[in-house]
């Protein structure tokens, strides 16, 4: 799969911008069905007189649910294109969002917020090879743009979910505003289309008999050490992030903090997908030090639990400052796929293993929270749990943002199989 375009495919400065735009409104809408929960889950709980494993669930889907589908995401891609993929990433994000605020089952939520966070999956594992191939000359641009974006989808909804609950009417409301980004981004996809300015990638529809179909690339990038490394600390700091989404504002009412003031505190930790989403993409493709820089998310979360752990209330928003820095490791680690791998195809191939096999990590945290807090009884075995794994994150990242890039270490499969990489 290399990056083409089809005859009549149309590029000037006004449809960069809009193109800018499209990644921006895409971006900004791969979170909200997740971060939204956290500062109404209480609400979210009494409406629904949910049990602590079901509570639990509802944290942990966004890993279970991006582990599951990240891994049908290249093929889709390949088999729909580019346009049709992200359509249907931001069409499921559209009904997801907007169904659940209405339904009055607790099992139709839940399966809603699955079909939601299904689209945000496949718009993960897709949106970077959008990057690469309609950004190819302004890599950091592109990297920048999409992680700034993905941390405003993060900490908008986490700001004001709890006071639109509070101002409209409930929960419902505060849930269903974010409708209007999936479906803003879905209006503007449909428009860069229609005027003939979405990339189209050589390869997206195998051929029956292709040879590329007797070599699964995930298998392939599976034999990649910093592939797997790279899984294994995005898996990390994702649990770190779905547990802050889903359990840091209950971590903050519990230790008697009010409702919008516990919502404040999740703010400042999702806004650093601000700072971090213009500073890790510099470091990383610049080489700054790299392995230092990442080292400091896991260290610096390890400090901001021990904090919730022992004095949650007396400074609570040094340790929100604490966990927000921890937050860089998100875009760092999405700086990363783009920047360690050089073709489209790796870079989909990459993106694919490393989200899909990093969120089966990601989805047993919050599970594991919510299990271990319904279990001990209160918030000191879950916040120890998370200080371990907080420390796992330091040193994966250590071994992640060493030297070399992914492609030199599949070029004999590569060499072996032609094209074979391109799924």
């Amino acid at each position: 799969m290399t990056s083409s375009t089809e005859p009549g495919f149309r590029r000037s400065r006004g449809l960069d911008i809009l193109a800018l735009a499209c990644l921006v409104l895409i971006a900004a809408s791969l979170r909200p069905a997740a971060s939204s929960l956290g500062p109404v889950l209480s609400e979210v709980k009494d409406g629904f007189s949910l049990a602590e494993w079901q509570t639990g669930l509802l944290t942990a889907l966004p890993g279970l649910v991006f582990a599951i589908c990240g891994i049908i995401a290249v093929p889709l891609l390949k088999r729909l294109g580019l346009f049709s993929a992200l359509a249907m990433s931001a069409a499921f994000i559209v009904v997801g969002i907007g169904l659940r605020a209405l339904v009055t089952e607790w099992v139709a939520f839940a399966l809603l917020t699955v079909l939601a966070l299904a689209g945000m999956s496949i718009g993960n594992v897709i949106l970077p090879v959008y990057v690469k191939s309609r950004f190819p000359h302004r890599p950091t641009l592109g990297s920048t743009t999409f992680t700034v974006s993905l941390g405003l989808g993060s900490m908008l909804p986490s700001l004001f979910t709890a006071p639109l609950a509070e101002s409209f009417g409930g929960w419902r409301v505060g849930l269903g505003f974010w409708l209007v980004l999936p479906l803003s981004a879905l209006i503007t996809w449909t428009v860069l289309r229609t005027l003939k300015s979405v990339p189209i990638l050589s390869g997206q529809v195998a051929e029956p008999g292709d040879k590329r179909e007797e070599q699964p690339p995930r298998r392939s990038v599976l034999s990649s050490p910093k592939a797997r490394y790279m899984a294994m600390f995005f898996g990390l700091q994702s649990a770190n992030a779905y547990v802050q989404f889903g359990w840091v504002p209950q971590i903050y009412r519990d230790a008697g903090l009010d409702p919008f003031l516990a919502g404040i505190m999740l703010t400042i930790v999702t806004f650093g997908g601000l700072p971090g989403g213009f500073l890790a993409p510099q470091i990383i493709v610049r080489n700054i030090a790299p392995r230092a820089f990442l080292v400091s998310f896991g260290v610096s979360a390890v400090i901001g639990y021990m904090g919730l752990l022992l004095i949650p209330a007396t400074t609570p928003w040094v340790w929100a400052v604490l966990l927000g820095y921890g937050g860089f490791a998100f875009p760092a680690a999405l700086a990363l796929i783009t920047s360690r791998t050089r073709d489209v195809s790796v870079t989909a191939s990459t993106s694919a293993f490393v989200q899909s096999s990093g969120y089966v990590l990601a989805a047993i945290g919050p599970l594991a929270v919510g299990g271990l807090l319904g279990w001990s009884g209160g918030w000191q075995v879950p916040l120890w749990f998370m200080v371990i794994i907080s420390a796992l994150m330091a040193i994966t990242g250590w071994l992640s943002a060493g030297p070399g890039n992914v492609d030199e270490e599949l070029a004999p499969d590569t060499r072996h199989s032609g094209t074979g990489e391109a799924k």
